[in-house]
């Protein structure tokens, strides 16, 4: 993986861009951010009541082959707890 596929992965699943390097999507139950660094990137799930969960992972940590799975199953884990 590298920072233009989770950008694009961002858009193609409702963040909207707050500037080249982070983006956000806000629902009933809270806001999860998506900041983009050099080398990884870092989710922030903050939902309401709850303190903000946070999950970094290097980019060569998130296989080609798999990324925007494991993307999703990074936010969908977040959610479900």
């Amino acid at each position: 993986m590298n920072a233009d596929m989770i950008a694009a992965w961002a858009v193609e699943n409702g963040f909207h861009a707050m500037d080249s390097r982070n983006y956000r999507r806000h629902d009933n139950a809270g806001v999860v951010t998506i900041e983009i660094k050099r080398m990884s990137f870092l989710l922030i799930d903050e939902r309401q009541g709850l303190r903000p969960r946070l999950i970094s992972r290097l980019f060569k940590d998130i296989s080609l082959t798999s990324g925007s799975g494991r993307l999703q199953g990074l936010l969908d884990h977040k959610r479900n707890h």
